[in-house]
């Protein structure tokens, strides 16, 4: 998919010289190709200043091995593009098939004016066999997705604009005339009879070329000749229109795919969320502007190709929400930067400031230059949709990071502007008084281990750090007394294992996700770094957690900060070891028919999905899969602090909980299982909701059966 603008064959020789004519204009062409090249760069070139606009910092040129091997894996290998199966294959086909093809011009064209020797024998048999069928195949590619778009119409198409058909219409264009001009030298050369032993092989290298020489064989040579030099032609100036059009349509992506490759986020992808450096000195907070945005930031906005895959997987969008993370979030900031950029870039030496300053007495640039990005361009209703589950970011082919940019945003209404609803509000409020968003005392913090009867079995650290894991509770099981009794079952599976758990008790505080992800990061590093404190206090090394939140804010944002370094497991993660080295052995299978769900921080932000699913097979229980599981698990509405928000329901659609309780329900469960405290309570009231005979229960309480 990258270039097309060369004949369609290794053997594709220029116009005539198939049959013996000399044409001494043959370089002509090469000569031309000058031309959309220099338009090409030119683009590139513009494109690189408006990237420079961008005041954001971010330094994506570390680990540049690891980056070289991800461009190699994701550009050739098509990894990410391929898992939405039948579009992604076609477009796998597409892009290799325009890749051979400039590959095998490129050898012809050496073969022609540096005199490399030219391909024979078998060789030359088993490249052009390649070649022509990849072709063929990108040919089909194209039909496949031009049939998904117009004819299955699916709705995370549903923003198609009529580039998008001539786009389609002219890469068919390119490659069919490509094979029509094969199909015409086949032709030419079977009317040949010194030609004979070359045609034999041409039936094995070229079949496809073959198959569409069959249509001209009864055509006389002067007509051949005639056409194979007007769609020579006429072939090259499609291919040369395409290669001007790439920086200027939504053909670029074919660069900024391979830069987002090259430039993505390589850490943790639990760990996407940055803190802001020297925070005490921060002037301002978050992205107030479109040019406080990063670099990388522009190229997402460019490198998006409006697939709708991060549409399709957003519990957001598919229950009504005004968030559509490809056109309220990337498609409505790229529209933006389409717009302002221009005008910061006419004001050329000044600074953002000065140059919005001076565009706004411009009567054309005022509209643009005034709209506010927060509230105008990217409305506070979708800002504050966002649940973090991840299933944009896990699901778009281009890398392209959504949760960052909605966080940095949330940041500037929360700490610059005060701008939040007023839930945010009393839970931050909670969160520095009493460490837990609940706001219940922090001295009773560890009162649960005297109410479940589990105090004997675990080693206050202030008391005694002889201990395997520290156990990192979290604010579920310290004040919600459903999830109390998670706790108590996994302290009791961690006994008969054999392993001792220390626990903080009222040193231990919030872990800082739910005011890092409604955007109080000042709070979430207060927080954070007082527990980190604690922890190297008392010489912790190992951590166990219940809560996926703790969880991925202790194993993949703590060594974010300095002495944030520890070995951090979920609990199912050891349970899930413990049985397989005999160390738990569950009694009896129970026999339940069962559903799982997923929880984003477990599943796609740390990739965890075997283990509690090892954990339920032990205990002889029935797993029944629900549609939407894995990578593909549909969020309980909770995460991204929105467990502590009011959702409102859209009209027709029911609340992200209820949706994900129905999906479940539909497998016909005795009993919904879950991992984490937030999801627990969600299904839990969405199963009340519907008076629906099933248990919601947690894996540990659910082994805790088996056991007994």
């Amino acid at each position: 998919m990258l270039f097309g603008f060369i004949p369609i064959d290794v053997w594709s020789e220029p116009p005539m010289r198939v049959v013996g004519a000399n044409i001494p204009y043959e370089w002509l062409i090469y000569v031309i190709a000058v031309i959309p090249v220099a338009v090409l760069l030119y683009g590139l070139y513009e494109k690189v200043r408006v990237y420079m606009v961008a005041r954001g910092k971010v330094n994506r040129l570390d680990n540049i091995w690891a980056r070289i091997l991800s461009w190699f894996t994701y550009t050739f290998a098509q990894a990410k593009v391929i898992k939405s199966p039948l579009a992604g294959w076609m477009h796998f086909f597409l892009f290799w098939g325009f890749l051979l093809l400039f590959l095998a011009a490129g050898i012809d064209a050496m073969h022609h004016f540096i005199n490399w020797p030219h391909l024979e024998g078998n060789f030359y048999i088993g490249f052009s066999f390649v070649v022509d069928t990849i072709g063929f195949l990108g040919m089909v590619g194209i039909l496949v997705l031009g049939f998904i778009r117009y004819v299955q119409k699916p709705d995370r198409l549903n923003d198609t604009k009529s580039s998008d058909g001539w786009i389609i219409v002219l890469l068919f264009s390119i490659l069919f005339t490509g094979f029509i001009i094969e199909g015409l030298r086949i032709a030419a050369q079977i009317k040949m009879a010194t030609q004979m032993q070359y045609i034999a092989y041409e039936r094995i290298a070229s079949p496809f070329g073959w198959m569409f020489a069959q249509l001209f064989v009864g055509t006389s040579m002067d007509s051949i000749l005639v056409w194979h030099r007007i769609l020579w032609w006429f072939h090259m100036a499609l291919a040369f229109g395409t290669v001007v059009l790439i920086p200027f349509t939504k053909l670029w992506h074919i660069a900024t795919s391979m830069a987002n490759y090259f430039f993505r986020d390589l850490g943790p992808k639990g760990a996407y969320i940055k803190p802001i450096e020297n925070i005490e000195e921060a002037e301002s907070f978050g992205v107030e502007n479109l040019e406080d945005f990063t670099w990388k930031d522009f190229l997402d906005f460019d490198a998006c190709i409006r697939c709708g895959r991060c549409q399709d997987n957003c519990p957001a969008y598919l229950t009504g929400k005004h968030l559509n993370p490809k056109i309220t979030l990337i498609q409505a900031l790229k529209k933006h930067m389409d717009e302002k950029v221009p005008y910061l870039l006419a004001a050329g030496g000044h600074s953002a400031v000065e140059a919005e300053m001076a565009m706004t007495e411009d009567e054309e640039a005022k509209p643009v230059m005034e709209k506010s990005l927060i509230y105008d361009v990217i409305t506070t209703e979708v800002i504050w949709d966002c649940t973090n589950c991840r299933a944009c970011m896990e699901h778009c082919p281009m890398f392209i990071e959504h949760i960052p940019k909605i966080t940095e945003m949330r940041r500037n209404l929360v700490m610059w502007q005060g701008d939040m609803p007023s839930e945010a509000q009393m839970t931050f409020t909670n969160l520095e008084r009493n460490y837990n968003p609940w706001g219940v005392g922090w001295a009773n913090r560890a009162d649960w281990l005297n109410e479940r009867g589990v105090a004997d079995k675990v080693k206050i650290a202030s008391e005694d750090t002889e201990f395997d894991y520290l156990l990192f509770g979290g604010c579920a099981m310290a004040f919600d007394d459903r999830y109390k009794r998670v706790g108590e079952a996994v302290i009791k599976l961690f006994d008969q294992a054999g392993v001792t758990l220390g626990y903080l008790g009222t040193e231990e505080q919030h872990c800082g996700d739910t005011a890092r992800r409604l955007g109080n990061e000042y709070l979430a590093q207060m927080l954070i770094t007082a527990n980190i404190e604690t922890f190297n206090n008392y010489g912790v090394k190992k951590i166990v957690t219940t809560c996926p939140h703790c969880y991925n804010a202790l194993k993949n944002e703590y060594p974010q900060f300095e002495g944030g370094q520890f070995e951090v497991y979920h609990y199912t993660e050891l349970i899930a070891q413990f049985i397989a080295e005999g160390k738990i052995k569950p009694q009896k299978a129970l026999g339940t028919r069962l559903t799982y769900h997923d929880s984003c921080m477990l599943g796609r932000h740390n990739d965890i999905y075997q283990q509690p699913r090892d954990i339920l097979a032990a205990t002889g229980s029935q797993l029944v899969e629900m549609e939407r599981n894995r990578d593909k698990g549909f969020c309980c509405g909770a995460g991204g602090g929105r467990m502590w928000l009011e959702e409102h329901a859209a009209e027709g659609y029911k609340r992200i909980n209820e949706t994900r309780t129905d999906q479940a329900l539909a497998t016909n469960p005795e009993c919904i299982i879950t991992n984490c405290p937030f999801c627990l309570t969600m299904l839990d009231d969405g199963v009340k909701g519907v008076e629906a005979p099933v248990k919601v229960l947690d894996i540990a309480e659910l082994l805790s059966q088996s056991m007994n």
